[in-house]
């Protein structure tokens, strides 16, 4: 085997579909839009600089089945982390094989647009050929390899296909594509958030309603949330503040200060459920999000 087939090869023992040998290219353009949003502050876009060792960035695509749409479990999250943590195994094998890499933080959407690699629907979404955009990215920095990216075939968006731009609560997909500030996920960086966005929130941590409408992911399997992640999830036990098993499941990065419970606590009232539990969260819990979501839900669902 050549590097490149050793590599890919183990990456996808660790579950990966694919894996593209892309060039560290100055995303200048991306860079610009990200300053111009308040996004991407922890992402180096241009990796060549970043990773001065690296002859290419190596991006790994980890496929989910996506749940159905009426759950409130998001399967991208769950399957985020079990990429993340897949990630480092292969890094720590690659190494292990004298092949040096390193994690790269690094725009990975941006860097495989680039690079040529799938296209962005009007949902802004990275689709990658029959995988649709239902996949979570990881990017590692390759020593000693140059970059090789053989491109599956993407079709674009059907003439005339509007499903996304229906299908968004927020508005925020127009003909010439997203308005990334008008997105739901763009006011979700921090544990409070508008109350707007708990108004319509359809899953933890996100939207995926644009995802779900496209025809180009209707053809995929689906998936089921596991007994465990149910459990982990459930309306009361997050309310109670018991969100240890949920952050463990979807990753604790962006999951502190009450986020989990509060989002709860507005699945809950809009459902006209819990009363009782939210109040008692009002009261008791520590995280100035949740008292502010959960007097929000009491005048607005149980007055």
């Amino acid at each position: 085997y050549s590097m490149y087939d050793t590599i890919k090869k183990a990456a996808a023992a660790f579950g990966f579909a694919e894996a593209f040998f892309l060039a560290p290219l100055k995303l200048d353009f991306w860079r610009i839009q990200a300053e111009k949003w308040g996004v991407g502050a922890s992402l180096h876009f241009d990796p060549a600089m970043a990773y001065p060792h690296a002859g290419c960035i190596l991006l790994l695509v980890y496929p989910y089945a996506p749940f159905a749409a009426e759950e409130r479990l998001s399967a991208y999250y769950l399957a985020s982390q079990r990429g993340y943590f897949a990630t480092k195994s292969l890094s720590k094998q690659l190494q292990a094989l004298g092949i040096s890499c390193e994690m790269a933080s690094v725009p990975a959407r941006a860097l495989a647009l680039a690079n040529g690699v799938g296209i962005a629907g009007k949902n802004g979404i990275l689709r990658i050929g029959a995988l649709g955009s239902r996949f979570a990215l990881y990017t590692l920095a390759l020593t000693g390899c140059a970059p090789r990216v053989a491109v599956p075939a993407t079709a674009p968006c059907p003439p005339g296909c509007n499903a996304c731009m229906q299908a968004c609560p927020m508005g925020a997909i127009e003909k010439d594509g997203l308005h990334v500030t008008r997105c739901m996920r763009y006011f979700m960086d921090k544990a409070e958030y508008p109350f707007f966005v708990y108004e319509v929130l359809p899953t933890h941590m996100g939207c995926e309603l644009c995802q779900a409408a496209c025809p180009k992911n209707a053809l995929l399997a689906r998936g089921t949330p596991t007994a465990e992640a149910r459990a982990a999830f459930s309306l009361p036990r997050l309310i109670a503040g018991d969100s240890a098993a949920a952050r463990t499941l979807v990753g604790r990065n962006f999951t502190g200060n009450g986020k989990l419970t509060a989002e709860a606590v507005s699945f809950a009232a809009r459902a006209g459920v819990y009363e009782a539990e939210i109040r008692a969260a009002m009261e008791n819990t520590p995280f100035p999000a949740v008292r502010r979501v959960a007097e929000w839900a009491v005048s607005r669902y149980f007055s």
